[in-house]
C-alpha cells in the first residue's frame, strides 16, 4: 500500500513539473523570440549611437564655446559693435542689449537640448545592451527548458503506458486477455 501511494505523488509530481516546464516555455519562448533584436538596433546599430551621441556632446559644447566667443565671431562682431555704437545706428540701447542676451539665451537652450539628446542617446544604448544580456539569458532558459521536456516526453514513453491506470471504460469484460495490450484498449 505504501510503495502505490509513493508511486502516485512521484506521478503527481512528475506531472506538475511537466505542466512547469511547459507554462515556462509558453511564457519564455515568445518572449525570446521578441528579445532576439532590441528594435533600437534595427533602426541604429550600436557604433551609429555612439558617433550621435559623441556629435550631441560635441553640439552643446560648441553652442557653449560660442557664448564665450561670440563677440569675436564673424556675423555676431556686429552685436557686439551694436552694443557700444546702437544710438549711433538708430537703435536704441535695450532693443540691443535684449537681442544680444536672446541670443546667448537661444545658444544656452540650444546646447542643454544637445545634453538631453545625449543622455537620451548613452540610455538607449545602455538600455539595448541590457536587452541583449536578457535575451541571451532568456534563450538559454528556454534551451534548459526545452532538454527538460524531451527528457520528461522520454520518461512519459516509456514508463507511463505501463504506470496509467485503467479506467472502468478500459477493462473488457466477459473476455479472457490474451496480452495486456488487450486489457488497455
Amino acid at each position: 500500500m505504501e510503495h502505490s501511494r509513493l508511486q502516485d505523488d512521484l506521478l503527481q509530481e512528475f506531472r506538475a513539473e511537466r505542466d512547469l516546464v511547459n507554462e515556462q516555455l509558453d511564457l519564455l519562448d515568445p518572449l525570446a523570440v521578441l528579445l532576439l533584436k532590441p528594435i533600437a538596433t534595427r533602426i541604429l546599430h550600436k557604433g551609429v549611437i555612439i558617433l550621435l551621441e559623441i556629435i550631441a556632446w560635441l553640439c552643446s559644447i560648441i553652442m557653449i564655446v560660442f557664448c564665450v566667443f561670440r563677440d569675436k565671431i564673424y556675423p555676431f562682431h556686429i552685436l557686439a559693435r551694436m552694443r557700444i555704437k546702437g544710438t549711433e545706428y538708430g537703435f536704441t540701447n535695450t532693443d540691443v542689449q535684449e537681442l544680444y542676451w536672446s541670443l546667448t539665451l537661444f545658444a544656452i537652450v540650444i546646447a542643454l537640448l544637445f545634453v538631453v539628446v545625449a543622455r537620451i542617446l548613452a540610455k538607449l544604448r545602455q538600455k539595448n545592451s541590457i536587452i541583449q544580456m536578457a535575451s541571451g539569458r532568456i534563450k538559454t532558459i528556454v534551451g534548459q527548458d526545452l532538454k527538460r521536456k524531451a527528457a520528461i516526453s522520454t520518461i512519459e514513453q516509456r514508463h507511463f503506458d505501463i504506470l496509467q491506470p485503467l479506467s472502468d471504460d478500459d477493462v473488457v469484460i466477459n473476455t479472457t486477455p490474451k496480452s495486456v495490450s488487450q486489457i488497455i484498449l
